[in-house]
């Protein structure tokens, strides 16, 4: 056995280590949302994407008064759920609140 390969051996021993450690601290991840929501998080998760992609894009959008903004935002999201490939989501008036001021203080 070589030098080369007592590395090699080191380096697979001390990674699998490291996989086993990540495998013991999953972590959930805690959401605002209510849990008939969480089934469908990954699609809620897309749509702030693409709101925070609009905002980003509206070179105007600070010019917004914070009213305006909440109705945007609001306007955005109705238009979302309204499509056929998000009518499985369905959120109350509040959860729509919740929504808009996570994009709030997220920009």
């Amino acid at each position: 056995m070589g030098l080369s390969d007592r590395f090699k051996d080191e380096k697979k021993k001390s990674s699998s280590k490291k996989n086993d450690k990540k495998e013991d601290k999953k972590v959930e991840k805690k959401s605002a949302y209510p849990s008939h929501v969480q089934a469908d998080l990954e699609m809620l998760e897309d749509i702030e994407c693409m709101v925070l992609n609009k905002i980003a894009y509206t070179p105007v959008w600070f010019e917004f008064t914070e009213d305006e903004q909440k109705k945007l935002i609001r306007d955005y999201l109705n238009a979302r759920l309204a499509l056929p490939e998000n009518a499985a989501l369905i959120l109350t008036e509040d959860e729509k609140d919740i929504f808009v001021t996570r994009i709030l203080a997220s920009i």
